[in-house]
């Protein structure tokens, strides 16, 4: 059974799972990051009430993954944080979270998401694009990120 539960960002099960969303998607960077300070800081903050939505994914009642969704302006939502654990992505788990995610953008009014991530992430470089999400030019500064993507939202 695949439960996506509302969380907070303090949680130890999510930092956990965060703390191998952020070793796994800083290792190979060129830039230099310090993956400890940035584990230690935890989840970004505006991922929780009222702008922003943490999600604790389950299988089976164990922690298999982490997604956020957070409002960049009155149209548009940034998914974050979206993270798969390896023994859990090749069931299309990853496509059910970024749905989700979609849906709660959707249910707040917005007309699209955007999200960024580096190209070396192949696995969730090819998710994005079979989901819709086409490449769009630098949103954010993210100097982690190499690809900047956007997906227009339809009505349900």
């Amino acid at each position: 059974m695949i439960s996506l539960e509302p969380t907070s960002r303090d949680d130890p099960e999510v930092l956990r799972m965060y703390a191998d969303f952020i070793r796994e998607a800083d290792d190979p960077l060129e830039v230099e990051v310090d993956v400890e300070a940035e584990i230690a800081a935890g989840p970004p903050a505006d991922l929780a009430p009222p702008n922003g939505v943490l999600f604790l994914v389950r299988v089976d009642g164990e922690p298999a993954g982490l997604g956020g969704v957070r409002h960049l302006d009155t149209e548009i939502a940034e998914v974050k944080s979206m993270y798969v654990a390896p023994g859990h992505r090749d069931g299309g788990l990853g496509g059910r979270v970024l749905a989700e995610l979609e849906g709660v953008a959707r249910e707040r009014g917005c007309r699209a998401t955007r999200l960024d991530t580096s190209r070396y992430l192949t696995p969730a470089v090819a998710l994005y694009r079979s989901s819709g999400y086409l490449e769009v030019d630098d949103y954010n500064g993210n100097p982690k990120a190499d690809l900047w993507f956007e997906r227009a939202l339809r009505s349900p």
